[in-house]
């Protein structure tokens, strides 16, 4: 046998190894000023910080960066962040998605199929695309930040921090994505009720109110019940999307047969907008539906709140929780942890439902309650933890303090 045969073996292998290599995909991603997503953009401002962000589509965002990230499940946010003042700002991702990935990350996880010299184009790019934490003062700054996709209505916050806490401001954004329906907008709710119909409250009033309304939905009739309003928000629409957004709810957007199916109405309606968040590997979820009342607190929006856990199911709700003194608990500790809690009091209200004789809605779920709501204030802005004012109302059901 000749010696030198598997040597010339394993050399012709290796050159057909490295000739695979640099015949890979070569990577070439779009000229930015080529995809006009930044023609959807919007601006705020506010003191000497001015923020720019926009969001392309599923096939803008694969000419920009030559993927399919929407495939994976990756949104890219593109901002620019103008610094006016004196002093260094920080911009922090984490306002924007709390679970976003970084720009290498994202790089490596599609970097199959790809020659070597393309896998480093590519680290390259995303390296010099990725926004910076650091804006310079008198300098604007700009770049992407890899999101989770978000169907409908992209929304997000944009918090930057300054030298004092007079710079620390959050920008909150509402922009349509091509492809998805718009959610509902402000102008809906100011469409809701003419100005006759509005009853304005101070804050004790407001209490005696609550305690003596009905407190459970209806079906499309009227007639057979549903399940409790179990949480009251007061803020403003903008304050208490920034709250929800902060606390990583994600808004659900409902088509029109989708909408037609809904069977939970109040105020002689269905809710006015949905908020639902994962909450275990094996589907669970939690779920807000929200409908703007009449009611004001000193001139601010009073909305009644639906709570509700679902467990099991991997696409679908699940099995309803029985306990929604529980979800009410769980939203006030949540909007809490997410720095977006002002001030909180519990009111015993009406339909208290004993856990040994539970009661069965319309479509055949099961629940109990001590009658309790969770009346809650939710700030735009990120409130420190140790900032909140406890009402100290009514008694809180079971150990739901947060």
């Amino acid at each position: 046998m000749n010696a030198r045969r598997p040597v010339l073996l394993f050399a012709q292998l290796l050159g057909v190894l490295l000739l695979s290599a640099c015949a890979g995909t070569p990577y070439s991603p779009a000229d930015m000023a080529s995809v006009p997503f930044q023609d959807r953009g919007e601006t705020q401002s506010n003191g000497s910080v001015q923020v720019s962000a926009a969001v392309p589509g599923a096939e803008e965002t694969r000419a920009l960066f030559d993927l399919p990230l929407y495939d994976s499940g990756i949104q890219p946010v593109w901002l620019k962040i103008r610094n006016s003042s004196d002093d260094w700002i920080r911009y922090a991702p984490v306002s924007t998605d709390r679970d976003y990935f970084s720009a290498q990350e994202v790089a490596y996880v599609h970097k199959g199929g790809f020659s070597t010299d393309a896998r480093k184009t590519m680290n390259h790019y995303f390296h010099d695309m990725a926004m910076p934490r650091r804006i310079p003062p008198g300098e604007s700054r700009s770049g992407f930040v890899f999101t989770h996709v978000q169907p409908g209505t992209k929304a997000f916050n944009v918090d930057v921090f300054g030298a004092s806490r007079e710079q620390d401001l959050t920008f909150t954004f509402f922009i349509n994505v091509p492809g998805f329906q718009p959610d509902h907008s402000e102008a809906y709710f100011e469409e809701l009720y003419d100005p006759g119909q509005i009853r304005d409250f101070d804050r004790e009033t407001l209490r005696a109110e609550l305690a003596m309304m009905d407190h459970v939905s209806r079906d499309r009739s009227g007639h057979g019940l549903g399940l409790p309003i179990n949480v009251i928000v007061i803020g403003q629409p903008e304050r208490v999307l920034q709250a929800l957004i902060r606390a990583n709810w994600v808004e659900e957007p409902r088509t029109t047969s989708v909408m037609a199916a809904e069977k939970s109405y109040y105020f002689g309606r269905i809710a006015d907008v949905v908020f639902s968040k994962e909450r275990t590997a094996s589907g669970g979820r939690t779920e807000l539906r929200f409908w703007l009342s009449p009611l004001r607190e000193s001139g601010i929006p009073v909305w009644f709140v639906e709570v509700t856990h679902h467990v099991g199911g991997s696409k679908g709700k699940g099995q309803l929780d029985p306990d929604v003194d529980d979800a009410a608990a769980y939203f006030v500790q949540d909007i809490w942890y997410g720095q977006g809690l002002a001030a909180y009091g519990w009111v015993r209200g009406q339909g208290q439902v004993a856990f040994d004789d539970p009661r069965q809605t319309y479509y055949g779920d099961e629940y109990f309650t001590e009658g309790y709501l969770a009346v809650t204030w939710l700030s735009g802005s990120a409130l420190s933890m140790l900032e909140l004012v406890d009402l100290d109302w009514d008694e809180a059901p079971g150990r739901a303090e947060p």
